[in-house]
């Protein structure tokens, strides 16, 4: 009995905690928290890191999981995936998709082209600090996780409402660098991609995006 009671004291303080670890930050911090944002990823050029990419389907039972690196530079994106299959997208900065395969690079037309664009738009607007704009396509709400910040983005587009329902960033302690991202689709699926062994503005060789 007295066990029991220990272990209900301790689940009880802990999913106290848990309901507690997010915590709403006010207009006035809210403001600040993004200012100091801006100046923090303001100063990073370029970014290289290593993701895991978890898809939760509606569909399906099971989790998909993927892995890669990353590359940003200037508006240079490269998503490239080492596992379960290897290719990698890029977004140049004239707003053009490409696919890597084997060797050989090819225009990504289409659908799939213009969805990976977009995802990958938020994605570098993430990492950059853009997407927290006040003119930008989302309306944020900020809040405090520890020494963590997370932001809340709500789209305003109706492009964006059709994909998403909500996306929330995730920054380190530092706050000038973002190390998840989890994407709430509109059609009840979520992306969590979770980035380690961030390295910020060392330089990136020009034929990484070719």
């Amino acid at each position: 009995m007295r066990r029991l009671t220990i272990i209900l004291i301790i689940l009880a303080l802990w999913i106290g905690c848990s309901a507690q670890s997010l915590q709403k930050a006010s207009p006035e911090k809210s403001k600040k928290m993004i200012e100091a944002v801006g100046k923090a990823t303001a100063a990073v050029k370029t970014i290289q890191c290593d993701f895991s990419q978890v898809r939760q389907s509606t569909m399906l039972k099971e989790k998909q999981t993927s892995k890669g690196q990353m590359f940003y530079s200037g508006q240079n994106l490269k998503w490239a995936y080492t596992s379960p299959n290897k290719y990698a997208l890029v977004v140049k900065g004239d707003g053009q998709v490409y696919m890597q395969q084997d060797g050989k690079t090819k225009k990504a037309d289409g659908q799939s082209g213009q969805l990976f664009k977009g995802i990958a738009q938020i994605v570098m607007n993430s990492v950059t600090g853009a997407a927290l704009s006040e003119n930008g396509d989302f309306t944020v709400e900020m809040f405090t996780q520890g020494d963590k910040w997370v932001a809340k983005l709500t789209p305003k587009q109706p492009k964006l409402k059709k994909m998403f329902t909500s996306i929330h960033l995730y920054f380190n302690d530092k706050h000038n660098a973002v190390t998840k991202v989890e994407m709430k689709e509109a059609n009840g699926d979520t992306t969590t991609i979770t980035f380690t062994n961030l390295k910020l503005n060392e330089k990136i060789p020009d034929t990484t995006f070719n």
